[in-house]
């Protein structure tokens, strides 16, 4: 059973493409009939097959805090439709993003996470218009490099993510009215909202082109693990 150190969040970065770490029938077998349901009235099969490897993945992480089968863990869902454990002291959340996932860990307190490639296809400069504070748009509009402007973009992204995910607000919490700050071109803290009160940690992720936000109703000390690392 895995244990926390000094570290007090841990922190997984996983392949749910072709190529991952778990085939695709261990991480069907760990889903209850309603996520294979769900699972099923996907129309593409690659939607399908990321589906099927993030949330099977995220079972087999859990099992091995909670020294059971990956099939027996019981998620429920909040009010505001983040899921959680009510049967054990353990907090996690978790994000995609193509074949990338990653998931954290913590018996600390509410935690989100969040992950987007820097080569997703978006419009930057419209969305941060209508979703970023003014302070944002000035650090990006300051910036005359389009790739460095990309990634500050999804950097500021995944922060507004997870700290909406923190609390499992989601879109009730409007981006705009979260305010990050940033440094050497990465987020580092919430300015608002002040309530409750929130860490930003950003993660750098080997061998992916992308940005990852940790946001947590406490401080995050985290390590970076390997699904090997479950055993």
């Amino acid at each position: 059973m895995i244990t926390f150190g000094q570290e007090n969040t841990h922190i997984y970065h996983v392949d749910i493409g072709d190529g991952g770490p778990l085939d695709y029938t261990n991480c069907w077998q760990a889903l209850t009939p309603s996520e294979q349901a769900r699972a099923e009235r996907f129309r593409f099969d690659l939607h399908r097959n990321r589906y099927v490897r993030a949330h099977g993945h995220v079972r087999h992480i859990l099992a091995a805090y909670m020294d059971v089968a990956p099939s027996e863990i019981t998620l429920q869902t909040g009010p505001r439709g983040k899921p959680f454990i009510s049967s054990h002291d353990l907090y996690f959340n978790m994000s995609h993003s193509a074949d990338t996932a990653v998931y954290a860990v913590t018996q600390s307190g509410e935690i989100g996470i969040d992950v987007e490639m820097f080569d997703r296809k978006v419009e930057i400069d419209d969305l941060s218009r209508h979703y970023y504070t003014k302070a944002e748009q000035g650090a990006l509009a300051a910036l005359t490099e389009a790739a460095s402007r990309r990634e500050l973009f999804f950097w500021l992204w995944t922060a507004k993510e997870a700290r909406m995910k923190v609390t499992g607000e989601g879109l009730a919490l409007d981006p705009r009215h979260i305010d990050v700050a940033i440094e050497a071109g990465r987020p580092v803290s919430y300015r608002k909202p002040d309530e409750p009160k929130a860490s930003l940690v950003p993660i750098e992720l080997a061998k992916i082109a992308g940005a990852c936000s940790v946001a947590g109703l406490f401080e995050p000390r985290f390590t970076v693990k390997s699904i090997e690392d479950l055993g």
